[in-house]
């Protein structure tokens, strides 16, 4: 039986492991949430009306197979897997736009983590990137429209170069993305998006307290007034104003240049405490339908 988790608003979901014996091997595989889209009407060279959609970028997606079981790299039985499932990005609709840029939110970082101990301490499963939000540069030449970013696929949580559009640098090992002026990075596993001191347009790190042996309850995503909110999550992606928001994830999503989409969020596998088997790590690609994160899994016996 696949049991489907779907995104609540800005809460965290636990389920326990059972005490089964047929279980032995245990299926997961989360997504990112997506950014939001753009839509707009302009005037072409006839002076006819047209409506022209920019897509948000899409989460990532991961998934694994890990072994129930009390050994050295397994999950015991009992143990809490608590779900952070990301919010997709704001969206917008302009009507016959003025010279400028243009943004919306980023989408906010799936995880799942795991606690042996009954909620006391916590280790990250996995993380799946969240989308940038789209942007729109228009000028007396021309009108430029850039997807925002899909959520980065790597499992190392490293930021990656953006080869398409332009943006603030993307955060490393659970940092936040870089934001700008007033489009917001997205937030890491650790930390905020870096951001401007009295700006609240960053999205939030998902566990900002871990050194302090916090609880993971995931990230705000970004607000700004007049701009586009970046949606909640682990991390939560940076809100969009002048260019898309980043995505949240392990490492946030640098914020979009003005005009142009934002970065998509990292993804994360931790394969040092426990062991998981084939690892499949997917980066998608754009989307004018942007959805919430989600996860899926089942339990079944090992495989023989």
């Amino acid at each position: 039986m696949i049991h489907n988790i779907e995104a609540l608003e800005e809460t965290y979901q636990d389920f326990i492991i059972p005490e089964n014996a047929a279980f032995r091997e245990f299926n997961l595989e989360i997504e990112g949430a997506d950014g939001g889209w753009i839509e707009y009407t302009y005037l072409d060279r006839f002076g006819t009306n047209r409506t022209q959609r920019v897509n948000g970028g899409e989460g990532a997606t991961i998934s694994a197979t890990y072994t129930i079981g009390r050994n050295m790299g397994q999950i015991p039985p009992g143990s809490t897997l608590r779900f952070i499932i990301g919010n997709r990005g704001s969206w917008a609709k302009f009507d016959l736009l003025s010279h400028g840029g243009y943004g919306t939110g980023g989408g906010g970082g799936t995880a799942v983590l795991l606690s042996k101990d009954g909620g006391s301490n916590w280790l990250i499963l996995m993380v799946a990137g969240g989308g940038g939000g789209a942007g729109v540069d228009t000028e007396e030449i021309d009108t430029q429209f850039n997807p925002g970013m899909p959520g980065a696929s790597g499992d190392e949580g490293m930021g990656k170069t953006n080869s398409r559009n332009e943006a603030m640098p993307s955060g490393n090992r659970g940092s936040g993305g870089q934001s700008n002026k007033n489009t917001g990075g997205g937030g890491g596993a650790y930390e905020d998006g870096i951001h401007e001191t009295g700006t609240l347009h960053y999205g939030n790190a998902g566990w900002k307290g871990h050194k302090l042996s916090g609880q993971p309850l995931g990230g705000l995503g970004g607000t700004q007034k007049g701009g586009y909110n970046g949606g909640w999550g682990f991390g939560g992606g940076g809100s969009g104003a002048e260019g898309g928001g980043g995505g949240g994830g392990y490492s946030g999503g640098g914020a979009g240049a003005p005009g142009f989409g934002g970065e998509g969020g990292t993804s994360y596998v931790d394969r040092f405490t426990v062991s998981p088997s084939g690892v499949l790590r997917k980066q998608n690609d754009d989307t004018n339908n942007p959805e919430h994160g989600r996860a899926r899994y089942q339990f079944g016996p090992a495989k023989q």
